[in-house]
């Protein structure tokens, strides 16, 4: 019996220390869960002197390499209206994928010897990004062109850059220059083919969608009415 007592009192113990542990995880996860909400850019007007006698930390943050260009992008938690950029960014922190942080407003090309080419003049939040690529692969199209999908105006007033605001589709080479518009008050884009890239916008009533080449650089509707 003082055996069989034993061997039970030690499974209560294990037990007790397995439900302690998966419990506590479970706390732990929800905890960091809550504490965590992904970085924001918040709008100062150009006329809020208080607001923008606080200095803008802007970081840089290595992206990738297209060619021979080698591209950071500039993030920030606050946007000055109407102010340029400023070259004092405080950090680098250094990574390797194209995948931009939420709160990049610029970007940075710069070639080994040759001085570096912001990609805007003044800031603006950097909603989508699409590298130009040379070959075509089993999950990416070939493009001629970057692609950006960007922010520049807080269009709800909510104080903030984000998805929400009206997005710019724009274009450029792949080391930054010859920015082109292509397309006001879209909501998102998609690389369909090589080259070929579907954007859809919206109307009171329905989505619009059109095609832009981008080597041609044509923009279509389609006909998608109901």
């Amino acid at each position: 019996m003082d055996f069989i007592e034993k061997s039970n009192k030690v499974l209560l113990f294990f037990a007790a220390i397995f439900v302690i542990i998966v419990v506590g995880k479970n706390v732990l996860e929800d905890i960091m869960r809550k504490d965590y909400s992904p970085p924001t850019v918040q709008v100062i007007k150009s006329d809020d002197t208080k607001a923008i006698e606080r200095k803008v930390k802007l970081e840089k943050q290595y992206v990738g390499l297209i060619n021979d260009v080698h591209i950071f992008e500039i993030t920030s938690d606050r946007v000055v209206q109407e102010q340029p950029y400023s070259s004092s960014a405080e950090r680098i922190v250094i990574s390797s994928s194209f995948g931009l942080s939420e709160n990049a407003v610029n970007l940075m090309f710069t070639k080994i010897g040759e001085q570096r080419k912001l990609l805007f003049e003044k800031n603006a939040l950097i909603v989508e990004f699409s590298a130009s690529r040379d070959k075509q692969t089993q999950y990416d199209k070939m493009l001629s062109k970057n692609i950006y999908s960007v922010a520049k105006y807080d269009s709800n007033n909510d104080g903030f850059l984000n998805h929400h605001d009206k997005k710019e589709l724009l274009v450029s080479e792949y080391d930054g220059s010859n920015l082109t518009p292509v397309m006001d008050d879209i909501k998102g884009y998609e690389v369909v083919d090589n080259d070929l890239v579907l954007i859809y916008s919206a109307s009171d009533t329905d989505t619009l969608y059109f095609i832009f080449n981008i080597r041609t650089g044509e923009l279509q509707k389609l006909d998608a009415a109901w």
